[in-house]
């Protein structure tokens, strides 16, 4: 920073610095102006107005602002640290500003010089400021503080590394013990503090911050060490050296086996699709994990013009309306310009808040209110479909119920726009034979039934189907197993694909059947085998997806597991590599299912209280946070939770959402003695079902959907 210029701190202590070293409180506002602008850059000067002053009015807000810039320049000796015009604010210079330089040495991995914008004082942005009276703003510092945070962990651990490996210990423990100070909870300060103890030859030193740890994970956080803390305090108590995390690289797999070439046995399956097709009719397909649903569907959509896929899954059943949030957001995205009417935009911000103001609308307590809500979904249904030829919904078995209730609400309405001469909106929905809800299950009888849909069940494929698979996918030597193949794997296609993997990465495909095999019928335990051939880091990043389901973001890996972003980069690229993650979703459920029926009960509470702490830095739903918590065992940290998802809901969604949750809270209530919490949310629940039944008569389907 220039030595002629004041100087703005933001990180810890908010305050100024003159040239001349004195010191200068920022007030709270003035504080917070300044750290917008060193993040967020030029930004529009009545929007930060009401941001800081939400309570006023445009004019008194306005004037504040012209109050709080000229007290900022009598504060800095008259120097200007803020400039612009009557539209937007800007920094002067973004170089004086501690967060801005963090921000820009972060982003241009300068670290060194990254942990030189950080002061004695701590990371912490706008530290002892709150803003209880600003919402947004204090949403807004969340986020904020929590991606400060992100930043100078991964400077530190980048800095640490790159003194580590040139030999100086001794910097590298400095920087070590200064993060540990000020994070004791952080395992990864714990395990350098370890590692750099141990290579200096201190082993009572190294095995001293072990025990230092553990007693502040076990106190501040109810939590045991993962696995990683642990392997290394076991090779210190070995006296070994611990050796460098470089996993034998990965062979890679055949394109033929990572999607093989035929769709084989499938004909009559297309035929019925086909006749379906011409008969104008909602086509739906079913089988057994595996089977193959997804890739017919694909290849049939493909034939018939514009396509496109949205999908439901796993943990959607726990968020209300997560289905469809998930399928409008992925429209909106695949057509961006379909312009929505303002209403619908409106109402759909209800579930997709980055549409609209939510704090603007009315509760959903009438019937007319719900109707509404409901009638901009068909219209956004609509809308964003009309594009396409043909829509591929996939995993429909997990759609969460307020979704469900929407689409079929929308169906009759659909039905007769077609009618009216609405280009006919054609769906394929693909779902696991015997796991749809009951109430789903219904709906698509009574489609059957009118002769408005049909259903094309996959069963498995015979030994001369396998044979063809097999034969088109090239692999010499894999042919000759075809009969083993269908009688070990029974017909099912994923499970030959898994069978040919395995048999791929132990080089057995020009050797006799092997002997020693799970047992048959059954691909969880052969994945097992894949996945124990995975670095650590990619197996904990794998299991960390398996329980964040549909919430999981490749960004949550760094701060859960507490490494640095090139670190969890490597191992999610590792994950892709073996196909068990493609993108941030898994290959295939049953990919999941078997990383899930790994994990030991101990390591899921964990990893379940520390995806909690994430997500709530990321202003998770409500309802997701109580999972997690309710999962780590930490029913005191998932109550208030539940209890605000339910009244959120209560403001925003039909009141039968915040009914289910108020029910659960008040059970859960119960079981730890708050009966008198218990029977206020047992009221609240009653006046939710009181107010859905009596708007219940919005979401009655009509015409021949019914």
């Amino acid at each position: 920073m220039a030595g002629t210029q004041w100087r703005v701190q933001v990180l810890g202590l908010a305050q100024l610095w003159s040239p001349e070293g004195q010191r200068v409180r920022l007030e709270r506002r003035a504080a917070a102006l300044l750290a917008w602008l060193g993040l967020q850059g030029p930004s529009p000067k009545f929007a930060l107005a009401a941001l800081l002053w939400p309570d006023s009015s445009p004019t008194t807000a306005r004037n504040n602002m012209r109050q709080l810039l000229r007290r900022l320049r009598l504060a800095s000796g008259g120097e200007p640290l803020v400039e612009g015009d009557t539209e937007r604010l800007a920094l002067v210079d973004p170089a004086n500003v501690d967060v801005a330089c963090l921000k820009a040495a972060t982003e241009a991995q300068a670290y060194e010089q990254a942990l030189e914008s950080v002061g004695a004082e701590g990371s912490t942005l706008l530290a002892g400021f709150d803003f209880d009276d600003g919402p947004e703003l204090a949403r807004w510092l969340d986020g904020a503080r929590a991606g400060v945070e992100g930043w100078v962990r991964e400077a530190r651990e980048a800095r640490i590394g790159h003194l580590t490996a040139g030999g100086d210990w001794t910097a590298a423990l400095g920087l070590a013990q200064a993060w540990a100070r000020q994070e004791p909870e952080s395992e990864q300060a714990g395990r350098h503090l370890i590692r750099l103890h141990y290579l200096q030859g201190d082993r009572g030193a190294a095995l001293a911050a072990f025990e230092q740890l553990r007693s502040v994970l076990s106190r501040e956080l109810d939590v045991t060490p993962m696995p990683e803390t642990l392997a290394l305090v076991r090779e210190v108590e070995k006296g070994t050296q611990r050796p460098s995390p470089t996993p034998a690289p990965r062979a890679a797999l055949p394109l033929s086996v990572l999607r093989p070439p035929v769709l084989a046995g499938r004909d009559a399956a297309w035929r019925q699709l086909e006749a379906g097709w011409e008969a104008g009719q909602m086509l739906f397909i079913s089988g057994e994990p595996g089977s193959g649903k997804t890739r017919l569907a694909e290849e049939f959509a493909s034939t018939k013009g514009r396509w496109g896929r949205i999908e439901a899954r796993v943990g959607d059943r726990d968020v209300p309306f997560a289905s469809q949030a998930r399928a409008f957001r992925t429209q909106l995205a695949r057509w961006p310009d379909v312009k929505l009417p303002d209403w619908v935009r409106t109402e759909l911000s209800r579930i997709l808040p980055e549409l609209g103001e939510t704090r603007l609308l009315p509760p959903l307590d009438s019937e007319t209110g719900m109707l509404r809500f409901y009638d901009a979904g068909a219209v956004a249904l609509q809308m964003l479909h009309e594009p396409e030829d043909i829509s591929v919904a996939d995993d429909v078995q997990y759609w969460d119920m307020a979704s469900s209730r929407a689409f079929i609400f929308a169906l009759p309405r659909m039905f007769e726009a077609a009618s009216r001469g609405a280009r006919p909106i054609r769906f394929i929905d693909c779902y696991r034979r015997g796991e749809l809800p009951d109430s789903a299950r219904t709906q698509i009888a009574q489609l059957v039934d009118a002769g408005l849909a049909r259903i094309v069940d996959l069963g498995p494929l015979t030994g001369e189907e396998v044979k063809r698979m097999v034969a088109a996918m090239g692999l010499p030597g894999a042919e000759a197993h075809a009969e083993d193949l269908t009688r070990y794997t029974g017909g099912n296609p994923l499970y030959v694909v898994e069978t040919l993997k395995h048999l791929l990465e132990t080089d057995s495909l020009h050797r006799d059947w092997p002997q020693r095999l799970p047992p048959p019928g059954r691909v969880g335990p052969l994945i097992q085998l894949r996945l124990e051939r995975l670095s650590t880091l990619a197996l904990q990043c794998a299991r960390l997806a398996a329980l964040a389901g549909a919430f999981f973001r490749t960004s949550l890996a760094p701060r859960v597991l507490q490494v640095t972003a090139a670190a969890a980069h490597e191992a999610l690229a590792e994950l892709e590599s073996a196909q068990v993650l493609m993108g941030e979703r898994f290959s295939h459920d049953l990919v999941m299912e078997a990383v899930r029926a790994g994990m030991e009960p101990g390591e899921t509470r964990v990893l379940h209280g520390r995806l909690a702490t994430a997500l709530e830095e990321d202003k998770a739903p409500a309802i997701l946070l109580a999972h997690h918590w309710l999962e780590a065992g930490r029913v005191e940290k998932a109550l208030p939770h539940l209890l605000a998802s339910a009244h959120s809901d209560e403001q925003v969604l039909p009141p039968e959402e915040a009914a289910e949750h108020y029910a659960r809270a008040a059970a859960l209530m119960v079981a730890t003695g708050q009966k008198e919490n218990a029977a206020r949310a047992r009221a609240a629940e009653a006046r939710c079902r009181l107010q859905a039944a009596a708007s219940g008569g919005a979401l009655r389907p009509s015409g021949k959907a019914g």
